[in-house]
């Protein structure tokens, strides 16, 4: 997502992004995220925002999408 902020949509870097996130898409459209997300207090409890998995992959798959359809990733339709 950050590659494609900066306009940098072609690199392999993106592509190998986006082929990660579809080859690791579940059938049913979800993502495994067995990792906490965050810290509480470090050695006492860890927070995990169950949805993160899901958000931030759709994010960038839509994002990259709108790019590959010609919309710009800096324009006000697509924030």
């Amino acid at each position: 997502m950050g590659l494609m902020a900066a306009n940098d949509t072609r690199s392999d870097s993106v592509a190998r992004g986006i082929a990660y996130l579809l080859g690791t898409q579940k059938k049913d459209g979800c993502w495994d995220e067995s990792n906490l997300t965050g810290t509480g207090f470090p050695r006492v409890f860890y927070l995990k925002y169950h949805m993160y998995s899901q958000y931030f992959p759709l994010l960038a798959l839509t994002t990259y999408a709108k790019v590959v359809a010609g919309e710009s990733t800096n324009s006000p339709a697509s924030r």
